[in-house]
């Protein structure tokens, strides 16, 4: 008599399991071969990250230069009212 298996797909690693329904035991396992990239599309991967990573390195640079200037602005103001005093904190712990 023939055994009855099934063959499942792991959907995290992409192996493939050969399992028996009724104990659920694992008859075999067999690993998913990735394709292995040429050197000239691993070159031109990596200078599309290169060119991502400079990209985002400009907007948080971006991002820092108006936070000085924000920061710049309230200190201006700070020492434009000196007579303003701290606002009273939203707990009073007594």
């Amino acid at each position: 008599m023939a055994v009855k298996t099934i063959s499942i797909n792991c959907p995290c690693c992409k192996s493939v399991l050969v399992v028996d329904p009724e104990t659920g035991t694992v008859f075999s396992h067999k690993e998913y071969k990735k394709e292995k990239l040429s050197l000239d599309d691993f070159m031109l991967s990596q200078k599309k990250r290169s060119a991502e990573l400079d990209a985002k390195f400009a907007a948080a640079k971006e991002k820092e230069k108006h936070k000085f200037d924000v920061i710049e602005k309230k200190f201006q103001a700070a020492k434009e009212n000196k007579d303003l005093k701290d606002p009273l904190p939203p707990v009073l712990w007594d």
